[in-house]
């Protein structure tokens, strides 16, 4: 990580907003992954439950 020598870390605090804006950011995309996943894997299972039923 990059740190500042100056006496008023403005550098070492800006980093850290950035940083943690991108942790934001990727935080989103791994939600919306888990949930297109989520109904996926729920698309499947009830597919599967049909087709295994037996009636």
């Amino acid at each position: 990580m990059h740190r500042s020598t100056s006496s008023s870390g403005h550098v070492v605090r800006m980093s850290h907003v950035k940083r943690i804006k991108e942790l934001q950011q990727e935080n989103d995309l791994l939600k919306l992954l888990y949930a297109d996943l989520l109904q996926k894997f729920s698309a499947m299972k009830d597919g599967f439950v049909r087709r295994t039923r037996v009636c």
